[in-house]
């Protein structure tokens, strides 16, 4: 029985490093949505540190007014069993930054699989953004031609 728990625990801590140390911003909320996962991606992305970020309602205070009612909707689906997947939004950095996000949400849920809370993984898209915005912007340029 301590062989299992101890593998268990091995595992939990396995897991928890894959987390922190992805190449892609990680999140985790709980069913109120206040954050209780941060990976070092989302630090690095947002300049939020794990401290600033943890027990805070993440749509409320990190996400844009005009894109909270839909973050939200996300999430609550997400807690409803509904994967959302390539969902697009802006999030703003500690310095005013604008990121673009997609993100993908799914449930997270306890031993008895009760949804307890909200898991985003995402992507920086903001390149790609800007890339898309000036392609558009040319392309109508072109047109005036």
């Amino acid at each position: 029985r301590k062989k299992v728990e101890m593998e268990k625990t091995r595992v939990a801590q396995e897991l928890q490093t894959f987390i922190d140390t992805a190449n892609a911003p990680i999140f985790g909320c709980d069913a109120l949505g206040l954050v209780n996962e941060w990976n070092n991606k989302s630090v690095e992305i947002t300049g939020y540190s794990r401290e600033e970020v943890m027990g805070k309602n993440l749509v409320d205070v990190y996400i844009s007014p005009d894109f909270r009612e839909s973050v939200k909707l996300v999430f609550d689906d997400a807690l409803n069993g509904k994967l959302t997947r390539n969902f697009e939004f802006p999030i703003f950095t500690k310095d005013q930054q604008r990121v673009e996000v997609m993100m993908n949400a799914t449930t997270r849920c306890n031993v008895k699989g009760e949804a307890i809370g909200v898991l985003g993984v995402g992507q920086d898209i903001t390149e790609r953004k800007k890339v898309e915005m000036e392609k558009t912007r040319v392309a109508q340029e072109l047109q005036t031609f």
